[in-house]
């Protein structure tokens, strides 16, 4: 029986990954095919239409809102539309918290965790976190020299703030993505190459 369960336990690291994986990329192939093919069959006449446009169509929207979001009036159209958002009592708390989701995953310069640190704790302690802010140019009552660095919890939502001096904290070269996973998983997670999860027992 420890050798069935040691069997199972590979093959469910090899395959669960691809399967979630694939799950979700199917998902959103289909979410994008459903919410646009209506839209499609209103210009298009039913035996034109191809399975596949509507997905295709929602990727060129896409490529064509990030080329508008260079264009200074479009962003203040867009800041203005999403003040809206802002303001709704609920609907502000989800529209944030997607924003903050999507912005770990944007370009460099607009992410707001901008490096791993190790932050030197009372008694010795370290404790892996990240950058937020490297200054507090705005806010010069906290202070010169002081750096903002956010803490998560492991296996849960949240963490906490803190303002620490810039010689209590060290850069590490590890990546936002692993360093995230490492903090969600206490540690368990570490940085490995594709296929390796599934030699491991």
């Amino acid at each position: 029986m420890r050798f069935l369960a040691k069997v199972f336990l590979r093959g469910l690291a090899a395959i669960l990954p691809l399967a979630l994986t694939g799950y979700l990329v199917y998902a959103a192939v289909v979410a994008g095919e459903t919410l646009l093919r209506n839209l499609l069959l209103l210009v298009l006449p039913p035996e034109r239409y191809w399975p596949g446009m509507g997905f295709l169509l929602s990727i060129a929207l896409v490529l064509l809102s990030g080329l508008l979001m260079y264009s200074f009036v479009v962003r203040k159209v867009y800041g203005r539309f999403t003040r809206l958002f802002e303001r709704i009592p609920v609907v502000k708390s989800i529209y944030g918290m997607i924003v903050d989701i999507v912005q770990l995953f944007a370009s460099a310069d607009e992410r707001p965790f901008r490096a791993v640190v190790l932050v030197t704790l009372p008694g010795g302690l370290e404790q892996l976190g990240f950058l937020t802010r490297e200054d507090f140019d705005d806010l010069p009552e906290i202070g010169a020299d002081k750096v903002a660095v956010y803490l998560p919890m492991s296996y849960q939502l949240g963490g906490f703030t803190l303002v620490v001096p810039k010689a209590q904290i060290r850069r590490l070269s590890m990546t936002v993505e692993d360093a995230l996973r490492f903090c969600v998983t206490a540690g368990v997670a570490r940085p490995v190459e594709p296929g390796a999860a599934a030699a491991k027992t």
